[in-house]
């Protein structure tokens, strides 16, 4: 099973974020804030099949850190997609997401089914299928 790291703060949101990984068979590691993203990082032997970072944390660096994550797997030889999590659709916001070493931008709020993409375009393995496609009677509520 894949795992992730998600940078969430908020409680609401990684409610809804762990049951839809759930449902895309994932599992999750969970952290506050950038600065606990890149401890995570620094301090797991693993590596992590993709990064969710949101880009508005309370009293975060998220670009910097984003950046310093690119620096930790330089030095490991490995690169990790990294998909920013947007509040806003701003291009800027996008840019500077990719300015900053993100793979990609997923807009908040997001749709299940946008999330289910992002993840098959950066984590999806043949050899390990894992993305069940979400039901269309299926909603985020009933999540």
């Amino acid at each position: 099973m894949p795992v992730l790291l998600v940078v969430e703060a908020d409680p609401a949101q990684r409610e809804i974020i762990s049951s839809l990984l759930e449902i895309f068979e994932y599992s999750a590691v969970f952290v506050n804030s950038a600065e606990e993203a890149l401890s995570a990082v620094r301090g797991s032997p693993a590596s992590f099949d993709a990064i969710l970072m949101d880009l508005r944390l309370p009293q975060s660096r998220e670009l910097e850190t984003a950046k310093a994550i690119r620096q930790v797997e330089r030095e490991r030889g490995r690169k990790t997609p990294l998909i920013a999590v947007s509040p806003s659709a701003s291009e800027r916001d996008r840019m500077d997401a990719i300015g900053a070493a993100a793979d990609d931008c997923l807009d908040k709020p997001f749709d299940p089914e946008d999330l289910r993409r992002v993840l098959l375009k950066w984590t999806y393995n043949p050899a390990r299928p894992n993305l069940r496609i979400l039901p269309p009677s299926r909603s985020l509520e009933s999540a």
